[in-house]
């Protein structure tokens, strides 16, 4: 009976922590199998502010922009623990919604960077604001309510940053580590014989091409290049005018770019020569018979052509790195699965992808990773 009588403070006393958090108020239903992921389109719940708690009445965040695992956050760490629930955020900061309204500056709190928004409190009649993050009280700035354009008083709850959850920024020159650049994609497609099986490389190249004019281009500045990737690297020189010429990089351990130009080519400028390449991509691969796959040294290759500009690089791969450095070795995940040791397979095997990553952060250089296929791509890696 102590025990008994033990255990049910302890859930009162976890029921009246919830209660303090507002969450007595949440119905809660026992899944029946899977849950409906038609419910994640739903409107979430309202806001649940503090009470006297002065702040403008905004609009809330819409789902697409940024979304959380959990309807309220528990006030500390140890009661997260004990809900045993998932805390995390679904972050898009640049999806496309053209009903995006526009801040007319940028206000950041001198402690921790925090965005102006909405949730501040404007404290010593309106002429400092305190964070709602971190707590710190800001100066308002000078020119916060004068338009120094038409120089004329603004009204300060009309602000779009003050009124709006998701808001657009411009940023200023300070805020750029350098002038615009073109935008730049690198193609890596794996064309080796795991994936000349499943017929790969024509299809990745034909989506290639129909989504050509999908790309931002509207100054007529976008750079395209195509490498396909086995044991060796295949570039493609595309001379505005001329037909184009594959180039075969069969040393893979110290890469060097082929040509010194026409390799990264402009999108406008080079199109005919593009389409070429990507119409007989995949008839060009049909019956490679070449093993391995050197993704290691293609990225080295992507690295060199967007070194001074940035960019993205697209790899889409069939088969696991084999070849040059950043290979991976092969995991007996079949015999590990549902052992202990099954944790081990979500670690990486080394550094290389983690340094390049920080690289390429630095150089302004993006990824995006298809992976087709059947084989074991060692994702973790």
């Amino acid at each position: 009976m102590y025990g008994q009588g033990q255990g049910q403070g302890q859930v009162d006393g976890l029921t009246q922590q919830f209660g303090q958090m507002g969450m007595a108020e949440f119905q809660t239903v026992v899944l029946n199998g899977r849950p409906d992921l038609a419910a994640l389109d739903e409107t979430p719940p309202a806001m649940r502010l503090a009470p006297g708690t002065m702040c403008v009445a905004a609009s809330e965040c819409a789902p697409q922009f940024q979304r959380s695992t959990l309807n309220a956050v528990p006030r500390t760490d140890k009661l997260l623990k004990k809900t045993r629930l998932p805390l995390g955020l679904l972050v898009t900061p640049v999806c496309a919604d053209d009903d995006v309204a526009v801040a007319p500056d940028i206000v950041r709190c001198r402690r921790c960077r925090t965005y102006i928004n909405p949730f501040v409190a404007f404290t010593d009649g309106g002429r400092r604001w305190r964070c709602n993050m971190c707590g710190l009280s800001n100066d308002v700035p000078l020119t916060f309510d004068y338009d120094s354009a038409t120089q004329t008083q603004k009204d300060r709850w009309a602000r779009a940053d003050l009124r709006n959850a998701v808001v657009e920024f411009v940023a200023p020159l300070e805020y750029m580590v350098r002038p615009p650049m073109p935008p730049a994609y690198v193609f890596l497609i794996d064309v080796s014989y795991a994936s000349a099986q499943l017929g790969a490389p024509g299809v990745v190249a034909q989506t290639i091409r129909d989504t050509l004019d999908q790309l931002p281009d509207a100054d007529g500045r976008t750079r395209v290049a195509i490498i396909g990737v086995d044991a060796q690297l295949h570039f493609f020189q595309m001379r505005t005018g001329a037909e184009p010429q594959q180039l075969v990089v069969g040393d893979v351990d110290d890469v060097v770019l082929p040509a010194p130009s026409d390799l990264l080519v402009n999108l406008s400028d080079a199109r005919s020569s593009l389409d070429i390449v990507l119409e007989r991509f995949g008839a060009m691969f049909s019956n490679n018979h070449g093993v391995g796959n050197a993704l290691g040294p293609a990225i080295r290759a992507a690295q060199q052509m967007l070194g001074g500009i940035g960019g993205r690089i697209v790899a889409i791969m069939a088969s696991p790195p084999t070849t040059g450095e950043g290979l991976v070795e092969p995991r007996a995940e079949g015999r590990d699965l549902g052992t202990p040791r099954e944790s081990e397979l979500l670690r990486a095997q080394g550094t290389w992808y983690k340094n390049v990553a920080a690289d390429c952060s630095r150089a302004q250089i993006a990824f995006d990773t298809v992976f087709v296929g059947q084989q074991a791509m060692d994702v973790a890696t």
